[in-house]
């Protein structure tokens, strides 16, 4: 007999894993499960005897989320005492079991038995051909209807990479909740537009994009949080050339290119200047725009202002 507070996600991509056990998590938030404890089996203090200990009674017991994530085979021992672990589990606990990088994992005896006390989610593998598929999937689920054109550039900025097609729908979602999503209509590709430049170093499309910017009235937080996440990024590339971000081969190559020619003192001493003017503005002390744009031409032009030119 299944359980109905019991989870089992497996499959091959550990991102959409970690999708699904967030959507089952928010469900269950719905339900007042507002506690939530996570295990690891890959941490070298994790000990199943730990995660027994939630089935202690209590008398001031709350509802509560035990997200357990295995990343190694159960032995023949622990599979039975986990088992009966789940078979008694207290109807005040839900239990996820987010199983990742174990192979042939629905021949183990463990995993047929869970799965016969649980409801159980195989996350399959999602193939480039069925990438767009996911992404207009995951716009729904997110409330957010795409034109086709919108859709077509979600796809080609991401390259097939799900962590980077989320990021760009979730964003989407907070600039233009309720209303349908368009390129020609909203400035959030504007934006990203606006970084490919400033990596080039093309401060005259930069600045017409900046324009573009402000005479659609873009939220000023909006423009903030893009040039502290283009700094920061900036700054983590230049002490670890090896840093990943998510985006197209050539945004990652043009942010390699921008680090490797910036001082480092330089990015810190913009970023300070941002973190100014946020405070300015916030206080109504500043002409923001006026002041972002000098930030966006020293961005783009580092020479002009570097004490040392690069």
């Amino acid at each position: 007999m299944k359980a109905p507070n019991i989870y089992t996600i497996h499959g091959a991509e550990p991102f959409l894993i970690e999708l699904k056990r967030d959507e089952i998590i928010q469900d269950l938030k719905k339900k007042e499960y507002f506690l939530r404890e996570i295990f690891f089996s890959n941490d070298s203090g994790f000990k199943l005897e730990n995660l027994f200990k939630e089935n202690e009674t209590s008398l001031f017991s709350e509802k509560k989320i035990i997200d357990l994530r295995l990343s190694s085979s159960l032995t023949k021992d622990n599979s039975e005492t986990f088992i009966d672990f789940c078979r008694h589990l207290s109807e005040d606990k839900s239990l996820i079991v987010s199983i990742i990088n174990i192979e042939r994992v629905t021949t183990k005896k463990w995993f047929k038995e869970i799965s016969t006390i649980s409801e159980v989610t195989e996350i399959k593998k999602i193939y480039p051909n069925q990438f767009r598929n996911w992404v207009v999937q995951q716009s729904k689920k997110n409330s957010l209807e795409l034109d086709i054109e919108t859709l077509n550039l979600i796809i080609e900025k991401t390259q097939g990479n799900f962590l980077a097609a989320i990021q760009e729908i979730k964003f989407l979602k907070t600039l233009n909740a309720n209303e349908k999503t368009s390129i020609s209509e909203n400035s959030d590709f504007e934006i990203f537009n606006l970084s490919d430049s400033i990596l080039s170093d093309d401060v005259d499309m930069s600045l017409k994009i900046f324009k573009k910017l402000q005479n659609k009235k873009t939220a000023e937080p909006i423009i903030l949080w893009f040039l502290f996440r283009e700094m920061e990024r900036l700054i983590l590339t230049k002490e670890d050339p090896s840093s990943y971000f998510p985006g197209p081969r050539t945004y990652s190559d043009n942010l390699r290119r921008k680090s490797s020619k910036l001082e480092l003192s330089f990015i810190i001493n913009l970023k300070r200047e941002l973190a100014k003017l946020d405070r300015d503005f916030k206080m109504g002390r500043s002409d923001f725009w006026s002041t972002s744009e000098k930030i966006l031409i020293k961005l783009c032009n580092p020479q002009f202002f570097s004490k040392n030119p690069v």
